[in-house]
């Protein structure tokens, strides 16, 4: 008889497993700058960005509502466009019927330098006031303290000009020290 049902009324899409984090990112270039998200758990989102410049879908990102979630997205200036829904049903029907769908205005720009990584943490708990503020990472450099002991390969050296590296007086007192960078979030 439930077969005539959904015969008679069609059959509605049934949910799929829900995804989680980064799905894809077509943008070219490296995810390095931090997009934070604060949700209740009253619903699941799907984040897209398009390029301001090109129109283009550059990035999606799949956020568990309430859950922690923090995405690494690529430099540019964006358009975060959201859906919202509670059964997921792919990127085509989204959340079907009941989809929401809105976009955050203005577009965000997405900056990294040398030492710096501009992104933002945007809070959509209270839809009424959603907040949006700046959430940079810095770089810093830590000498790894095992590339300072013990003998080294002399290639590991640096004591001068290439032509005076195997100098004899002390070549095991002067290592090339190796650096860690340490990401870390500043301001």
């Amino acid at each position: 008889m439930s077969i005539l049902v959904a015969l008679a009324f069609g059959a509605q899409a049934t949910a799929l497993e829900r995804p989680q984090g980064l799905l894809w990112n077509r943008s070219g270039l490296p995810a390095t700058i931090p997009l934070q998200i604060k949700t209740t758990d009253t619903a699941d989102y799907l984040l897209r960005l398009r390029g301001l410049d090109s129109g283009e879908m550059a990035l999606a990102a799949y956020i568990r509502g309430g859950d922690f979630f923090r995405v690494l997205v690529p430099p540019g200036v964006y358009e975060l466009i959201f859906a919202s829904g509670r059964e997921w049903q792919g990127e085509t029907l989204l959340f079907g019927t009941d989809t929401d769908a809105f976009q955050l205005e203005p577009p965000l720009r997405f900056v990294a330098t040398a030492t710096r990584r501009e992104g933002y943490l945007i809070d959509l708990r209270t839809p009424e006031a959603i907040t949006i503020r700046s959430l940079a990472t810095c770089d810093r450099r830590a000498v790894d303290p095992d590339s300072l002991r013990g003998t080294r390969n002399p290639e590991d050296y640096v004591i001068g000009p290439p032509e005076r590296r195997d100098r004899p007086e002390r070549p095991d007192k002067i290592p090339f020290a190796r650096y860690e960078v340490q990401g870390r979030f500043c301001d």
